[in-house]
């Protein structure tokens, strides 16, 4: 695996090759950036592989630096930080350079970022490195689809071009490849957390990509809305005006003389500082002469004394219909006395229904409405032209970028159909384009990582819980064992093994806790020439008559509160507290005569007896030599005298040493 990965990691160097030196000589600034940034990385890659590990974070910290301030100037509002603002961050980095045209697009910045953290992290699971891959993989997945489908719009770039995205796949390729022998030890616990990591990671891209629609959508609608409302706001000026130009003409219908340049320019001031766009308002007579204008400046004052029929033919046709028809008459775009393109309006004054004593003038100059269409709007960064067909009239074309979007509006100028042509420029669309949905994108990709964090620390944890009960589990039974040995070892000191009665010690230590009970019997019993058991008979018909006896002791003994043990070979000794020299002579009888009854026999058919030896300590101090010796003379008494039978040695009071 650390050969392929090494192989994959160089690999990517041919398509940043390539992308620098077969790339079309006007490839953009930001292309450049993201092969360089790319190639940083693989550098970095490369070092780590040979061990490098202080130069490559070093490298991987000067890659991640343009990359926060691209991810930064995605994600920061409007009214954070301006656009203006940006651009002027980076007119310190080169004249005239501006942020659209260095910063990667926002799905390579942060396929960027991811891979620079993968590289720091060294893909490690603990540090997100399953999460942090496919979510690389995701995102270059969704440039190489928009790239693809020609989803992706040229307003907000989300997709790099084809040379840095492949560069990126290689390089994650080959950081997947170093890391999938350390995962694949740990593959159960890294599903359980990737599972639900992943499905917030495919909802947050969907999300993003809705919302990306939505604004642009919305955000196309709005500067759509704003042009029609310039449109509809001109096309209701020019109408307005045409209306107060027509009172203007009624008010001459009361004369029976043409007006006066004084009394013409008393009433036409009136009207024309309202409608700045109106080169002028002139009087035309009977014969077509303008014989009054307003206002009378140097450009109107060539026009004065004219006779349209001769000096404007385009226009003959409407001043006609307005002298001889009465009605009012329109010229389309033509060329006015003044040098000049634009539209006359001409309203008769008439007399009678017969004559007219003239016709108004109302004149539109074109460069004077647009130039106060241009008055209306940002002209650094929004593009005008105002065209009738295929001939543009007038022009506004700013020198920054325009945007994609150019929005068509239809003007009525005075009854002419003119056509408007808006186009944003591309720094006023992303400043007006909200920032939620790529802040959505990048909280989304944080929350999804943050995920996988708490679910595999809490799959680890649970792991260690597990290894650790386990541990306990085992240390508990170990421990119960080790309790089980120590008291077997412990029974085995103070008991007999081969019959389970107590042993010496026992018997020994049940005398010192009965020290002060009075009367206090003691018992000794032998078996009667048991050796020539173990001789004729074997050890083992030896051993099952003890654990015999031992049983019938203990069914004697212990109703009377005694104490029945081994006390060696074929010895038996007993304990019998508060228990008088009769009683005692009775139990070791009832003790005798048990032991006859059972018939164990010899290997002559005899049967098995015992000699009993009891002794009774009525007062004084326990002295345990004094009180064996007394009971081991009486048992050497019993024995002497024929065996199979009790003797009882005198009653002992012992007197206590001064």
């Amino acid at each position: 695996m650390y050969r392929h990965a090494t192989f994959f990691t160089c690999l990517a160097i041919v398509p940043l090759v390539f992308g620098v030196v077969l790339g079309d000589v006007g490839q953009p600034l930001h292309e450049l950036v993201s092969l360089g940034l790319t190639g940083m990385l693989v550098l970095a890659k490369l070092m780590l592989l040979r061990g490098w590990h202080a130069t490559a974070k070093t490298l991987v910290g000067l890659s991640l630096l343009p990359l926060a301030l691209a991810l930064a100037s995605y994600v920061l509002p409007e009214y954070w930080v301006p656009l203006s603002r940006w651009d002027d961050m980076s007119h310190g980095l080169a004249a005239e350079l501006t942020l659209e045209a260095w910063r990667p697009s926002l799905l390579t910045t942060l396929s960027l970022i991811l891979l620079a953290i993968l590289i720091t992290t060294r893909t490690r699971s603990t540090l997100g490195g399953p999460l942090l891959l496919i979510m690389a993989a995701l995102l270059l997945g969704v440039q190489g689809l928009l790239g693809r489908t020609g989803l992706d719009t040229q307003l907000l770039r989300s997709a790099a071009g084809p040379w840095p995205t492949l560069a990126m796949a290689t390089l994650l390729v080959g950081l997947g490849m170093a890391a999938l022998p350390g995962w694949r030890a740990h593959a159960a616990a890294l599903r359980r957390a990737l599972a639900p990591s992943l499905i917030l990671v495919l909802a947050v891209l969907l999300l993003w990509h809705h919302q990306k629609a939505v604004t642009e959508r919305e955000l196309h609608a709005t500067v759509e809305t704003e042009a029609r409302q310039l449109g509809d706001r001109l096309t209701r000026d020019i109408q307005d005006h045409l209306a107060a130009v027509e009172r203007f003409a009624n008010i001459w219908t009361l004369f029976d003389t043409p007006p006066s340049q004084a009394e013409w320019a008393k009433q036409a001031a009136l009207y024309h500082r309202d409608f700045r766009y109106l080169l002028n308002i002139a009087f035309v007579d009977p014969d077509s002469r303008l014989t009054r204008i307003y206002p009378f400046n140097d450009i109107n004052h060539r026009a004065l004394g004219a006779r349209l029929f001769d000096a404007q033919p385009a226009g003959r046709e409407a001043v006609s219909r307005a002298l001889f028809e009465q009605r009012i008459g329109r010229t389309d775009v033509i060329m006015l006395l003044q040098g000049v393109p634009g539209i006359i309006h001409y309203l008769p004054i008439p007399l009678d229904e017969q004559s007219t004593l003239g016709a108004v003038a109302m004149v539109i100059s074109l460069p004077m409405l647009a130039e106060m269409l241009f008055s209306e709007v940002d002209k650094q960064h929004t593009s005008l032209l105002l065209t009738q067909g295929d001939q543009v009239l007038a022009s506004l074309i700013p020198e920054t970028r325009l945007g994609p979007w150019q929005h068509e509006v239809q003007l009525d100028v005075a009854g002419a159909p003119l056509g408007l042509s808006i186009q944003p420029s591309h720094s006023r669309l992303l400043q007006q384009l909200p920032r939620h949905p790529v802040v959505s994108l990048v909280i989304g990709l944080t929350l999804a990582y943050l995920l996988y964090l708490v679910l595999h620390g809490y799959t680890r944890l649970a792991r260690q819980h597990r290894k650790v009960h386990s541990a306990n589990t085992e240390l508990r039974r170990e421990i119960h064992t080790r309790s089980q040995l120590q008291q077997e070892v412990e029974w085995l000191a103070r008991h007999d093994e081969l019959t389970q009665l107590p042993n010496r010690r026992l018997f020994m230590e049940t005398l010192e806790a009965n020290a002060t009970q009075r009367p206090l019997s003691v018992l000794i019993c032998d078996v009667d020439h048991f050796k020539r058991i173990n001789d004729h008979q074997g050890h083992l018909i030896g051993d099952r008559y003890l654990d015999q006896l031992g049983g019938i002791g203990r069914e004697v003994l212990e109703p009377h509160g005694g104490l029945f043990a081994r006390y060696g070979g074929e010895e038996f000794v007993a304990c019998l507290p508060l228990t008088d020299p009769m009683q005692a002579r009775e139990i070791a009888e009832t003790l005798r005569q048990r032991l006859q009854d059972a018939e164990l026999r010899h290997h002559d058919g005899k049967v098995l007896t015992a000699s009993i030896g009891v002794v009774t300590l009525v007062d004084g101090p326990l002295d345990v030599a004094t009180l064996m010796q007394a009971a081991d003379d009486a048992l050497y008494r019993a024995k002497a005298e024929g065996r199979n039978r009790v003797r009882v040695a005198p009653a002992l009071t012992i007197i206590e040493k001064a």
